[in-house]
């Protein structure tokens, strides 16, 4: 992913990691920092998590929804994964739309 961030300044992207789980169907928010200009050193620290509201539908579109309302918007496709203990979690990129057309405040 490139970056629309001066150089010199930190720049924050999301990963997103989701669970569709029935009952328990949630997006959690991790907060990645690349040291620009050098961008192969980052971290990502646990922000939050986004559950489902009762009720809503529990698939990726309704992921994607829950992430729109919150301010967040994908920006790379889901990928799903089996965990070592055989849950199916859904990974992805997200930004905000801020960020999407480039500012950085």
């Amino acid at each position: 992913m490139g970056s629309s961030v001066s150089a010199g300044s930190p720049h924050t992207e999301f990963y997103v990691i989701a669970r569709l789980d029935i009952g328990d169907s949630a997006a959690d928010i991790y907060r990645r920092t690349f040291d620009v200009p050098v961008c192969s050193r980052h971290t990502a620290d646990w922000a939050w998590s986004l559950p489902a509201q009762p009720g809503a539908a529990a698939d990726l579109d309704g992921l994607d929804h829950l992430l729109a309302a919150a301010g967040y918007q994908r920006s790379s496709d889901w990928r799903m994964r089996i965990t070592t203990s055989g849950a199916v979690r859904y990974f992805a990129d997200a930004t905000t739309p801020s960020r999407i057309r480039g500012r950085t405040g």
